[in-house]
C-alpha cells in the first residue's frame, strides 16, 4: 500500500515524521510520495527523500504560492530534477476557492510548471480547486486547467490529486490520459459526488492518498492525518466497487509505480 501524497515536512505532522516514517513497515506502507508547494518545502521534501529510503519527493509551486514563483524556485526544480528520489512536478495548478494567488498569475505558474514537466522528462502532480461562483469571477478552475491541459502534450502523464470533481469532470480528465487521486475526504457524508466518481473511475486508473496532515478520515476530523490512513480509503474504494481490498492494494501501487515511473522499489 502507497501514499501517493502526503506533506510530512508541514509543520502540524514535522515533529512526528521521523517516528510516522519509522512505522511505515507496521502500517504496512510501501513507500510515500511528498510533493512541494513552495521554495520552502521543496528543500524540506527533497531533504526527506534523502534521509529515508521509503519516502519520494516531487518538485513545483502551489498555486497558493504563484504570486512567488521566481528564478530561485525555479532553479531549484532544474538543478534537482535528475536526483533518483524527485519522481513528478508537483503540486501546481489552480485554486480559486482560496484565490491567495491572482488569477492570471496561477495560469502562468501552471503553464510554466507543464513546460518543466516536459523539459525534466517527469509526470505532473495536479492541485485543482474550484471556486464558488457567488464569490469570484473567476470560479471554474478546472475548465481553466482542461483548456491548458488539452492543448500541452505531456512526455509523462499526470494525475489529479485529491480529486474534487463530480462524473463529468472525472470523464475529461481520463479521456486526457490522467491518473485520478481521492483522499480520505471521499469518506465525509457530505461528498456523495465523490464516490459516485470512485464508482465510475476504472481502478487501473486511481490512486490513493491522504494528502496529510489535511483531509482525515471522517472519525478523526479532528486529528491531522497520517500516511497510514490511506488504507480508508482502499476500503471505500473496495466497498463501492465490489472488489478484494487486498486488490484495491496492489492495483493502486502498481498504477502509482507506472505514473511515477523512477519509483523502483
Amino acid at each position: 500500500m502507497v501514499d501517493s501524497h502526503c506533506h510530512l515536512y508541514d509543520e502540524k505532522i514535522a515533529q512526528e515524521s521521523t517516528n510516522i516514517i519509522n512505522n511505515f513497515e507496521t502500517d504496512n506502507i510501501d513507500f510515500v510520495i511528498v510533493p512541494s508547494c513552495d521554495f520552502e518545502s521543496q528543500q524540506k521534501a527533497l531533504k526527506l527523500s534523502q534521509e529515508h529510503e521509503k519516502v519520494f519527493c516531487a518538485l513545483a509551486v502551489h498555486p497558493h504560492d504563484a504570486k512567488n514563483y521566481n528564478e530561485e524556485t525555479e532553479n531549484f526544480i532544474i538543478n534537482n530534477y535528475k536526483n533518483n528520489k524527485v519522481v513528478a512536478i508537483g503540486e501546481f495548478g489552480f485554486d480559486y476557492f482560496y484565490n491567495l494567488s491572482p488569477f492570471k498569475k496561477q495560469i502562468e505558474v501552471a503553464e510554466r510548471h507543464f513546460y518543466l514537466c516536459n523539459q525534466c522528462d517527469l509526470p505532473a502532480i495536479f492541485h485543482i480547486r474550484d471556486g464558488l461562483p457567488q464569490e469570484t469571477e473567476h470560479y471554474d478552475a478546472y475548465k481553466d486547467f482542461f483548456n491548458i491541459a488539452k492543448n500541452v502534450s505531456l512526455k509523462r502523464n499526470g494525475v489529479l490529486h485529491c480529486f474534487g470533481g463530480d462524473i463529468d469532470k472525472a470523464r475529461k480528465a481520463l479521456d486526457l490520459g490522467f491518473y485520478i487521486s481521492f483522499t480520505c475526504n471521499a469518506t465525509y457524508q457530505s461528498n456523495q459526488h465523490l464516490r459516485d466518481a470512485i464508482k465510475y473511475i476504472p481502478i487501473d486508473r486511481l490512486l490513493i492518498e491522504t494528502d496529510s496532515p489535511y483531509m482525515s478520515p471522517r472519525h478523526q476530523r479532528s486529528i491531522p492525518n497520517q500516511p497510514k490512513n490511506v488504507k480508508y480509503v482502499a476500503e471505500l474504494i473496495s466497498e463501492l466497487k465490489q472488489i478484494d481490498v487486498e486488490f484495491v492494494y496492489n492495483q493502486t501501487t502498481y498504477n502509482t509505480k507506472n505514473l511515477f515511473y523512477k519509483i523502483k522499489f
